[in-house]
């Protein structure tokens, strides 16, 4: 599994925001074990979210090597 810690960047699979989430968020907090990650959008103009720690990748590839097409990847630690 993907070692989710504070202050790395994660952007959508899709490219764009969801319905919900923005499209590029920074990781405020995440407590190993626990089921969500405390994050903020990158440019900090929105409220704080809860999202599920299933959502975050290390890569935007399965290990199949077909693209995600959903949650976040990582792309700055």
């Amino acid at each position: 599994m993907h070692r989710v810690e504070s202050k790395q960047t994660y952007t959508t699979c899709r490219g764009g925001a969801t319905s919900v989430y923005p499209e590029t968020v920074v990781v405020d907090e995440y407590e190993p074990g626990s089921r969500s990650v405390r994050v903020h959008d990158a440019d900090r103009s929105g409220p704080q979210y809860d999202i599920p720690v299933s959502y975050f990748h290390e890569t935007a590839h399965t290990r199949q090597g077909t693209r995600r097409k959903t949650g976040y990847y990582l792309v700055r630690s």
